[in-house]
């Protein structure tokens, strides 16, 4: 008897609080609920933007993987301008839907051809390259880590401002200063960043099966039929034969543990939906503020951890180390959280959690030979082709479970018609005694 009251007890708490959650979060948006624009915004959004980051994948896996491919023979200054100049047209045709409330397709034309343009990946490999190239081996981990804090803290100032800036005057005006700064961020291309030049010395035709950095200055020509191969020339750098066991056992580990680093990354998808719902019940002023205070600890604290962790002589293995123990420890600690301080407390061990995606590159680096380090870029497309099929394939099964449930439940739902007039008949010829409510309570 005593267990039946502590189960009923439990019961009643747990019913008690998902009521308290759910007037908190209707307390929080009963002034969105009210809005006819942010309710379509809700009701729409997640569809719209689903298509449209299809539209984009698919242009995008192909240009990465071009330039990967032909990035020692493109200038690329012209690349960064290209790239710019098609996030110049995506904000033009998304003014144009505001203004001329274009039909639904303009949304995903846009993100084709910012597709097309290669977007922030190109833009990010770029970077990346001008840093790989232009540091010492030895300074090369530090550089992108700071690198990277620089990127999450201008992205903590521009979230914050563009928040209180929607509040002000709203989202329109947003765009035109997009528009401006991407005009200027060409012009700063053209201007200041110096063009580059193809080494004649090192060809793309380079057999990468050479074991000696030694041949890197002989030029290798290779048949016109051999070029459809020349795709997957990235995969003999993991080839035991011509090589040592050791380097190519350490790429193929960089390249597993950075994989499931990026499915472990997948799983803070969910976030927003975590802190929007019960038991938080956020506000979009409520994650406004904690991802701004997210992205300044990033900042400071990564590249303190960073700099801690090379004085006191940790190599970029243990250091991917601790970061997936503190990666680990944050998931949990936010799973666990039941208060708001709870969850701005864990931000204290996110920027420590963040090591393996800045330090792959930097990585693979010093692995690759001097001939080898133009292929370091179809890197980006292997990885990315691979973890693609992965979620495509389940997504597949996904809907053919789905479409089997759905072909279930249609005939389930048929079969309980037919013999609805049955089951009422049967029941109204039960007398009242037959149901005893003595028989609902299980004895102890």
């Amino acid at each position: 008897m005593y267990q039946n009251w502590i189960i009923i007890n439990n019961l009643s708490l747990k019913i008690d609080t998902y009521e308290s959650n759910q007037e908190q979060c209707t307390k929080n948006t009963k002034n969105i609920s009210n809005n006819s624009a942010e309710t379509w915004a809700q009701q729409r959004s997640a569809d719209l933007i689903f298509r449209a980051t299809l539209w984009r994948a698919f242009p995008v896996i192909i240009v990465t993987y071009l330039f990967g491919l032909y990035a020692s023979q493109l200038n690329r200054q012209l690349v960064l301008i290209l790239s710019l100049f098609g996030n110049i047209i995506h904000v033009i045709i998304y003014q144009a839907i505001i203004y001329k409330n274009l039909a639904e397709y303009w949304w995903y034309i846009a993100a084709f051809i910012v597709g097309l343009a290669g977007g922030t990946n190109i833009l990010g490999i770029v970077i990346n390259l001008m840093i790989t190239e232009t540091t010492e081996e030895s300074k090369q981990s530090l550089r992108f880590v700071r690198y990277a804090a620089m990127t999450t803290a201008l992205s903590a100032i521009a979230t914050s401002g563009i928040g209180y800036y929607i509040q002000w005057r709203g989202y329109t005006d947003l765009l035109w200063m997009a528009l401006g700064l991407e005009l200027l961020s060409i012009f700063v291309v053209i201007f200041f960043l110096k063009p580059t030049h193809c080494s004649t010395s090192i060809d793309e035709t380079t057999a990468l099966i050479s074991s000696s950095s030694n041949d890197a200055n002989v030029t290798i020509k290779t048949p016109t039929i051999s070029k459809c191969y020349h795709c997957f020339d990235i995969c003999t750098i993991f080839s035991f034969t011509h090589h040592s066991k050791k380097r190519s056992i350490s790429l193929i580990l960089i390249i597993i543990s950075y994989t499931f680093h990026l499915l472990a990354l997948s799983s803070l998808s969910i976030m927003l939906w975590y802190l929007l719902g019960a038991l938080f019940c956020w506000s979009s002023k409520d994650l406004g503020q904690f991802s701004t205070v997210s992205f300044i600890t990033t900042a400071i604290f990564s590249v303190l951890g960073m700099k801690i962790l090379i004085y006191i002589g940790a190599n970029d293995a243990i250091i991917c180390i601790l970061s997936h123990i503190c990666f680990c420890v944050y998931l949990l600690w936010i799973s666990l959280a039941q208060y708001s301080w709870q969850l701005y407390l864990a931000l204290l061990i996110n920027p420590f959690s963040t090591y393996q995606s800045v330090l792959t590159i930097p990585m693979i680096s010093k692995w690759l030979e001097v001939h080898e380090l133009t292929y370091q870029k179809n890197f980006t497309l292997l990885v990315a082709s691979g973890l693609c099929i992965v979620p495509c394939i389940l997504n597949i099964c996904l809907f053919m479970i789905s479409r089997r449930n759905c072909n279930e439940q249609k005939l389930t739902l048929v079969s309980e018609i037919n013999a609805e007039p049955t089951t009422l008949s049967l029941s109204n010829n039960l007398p009242s005694q037959a149901v005893d409510v003595a028989c609902l309570i299980q004895p102890p």
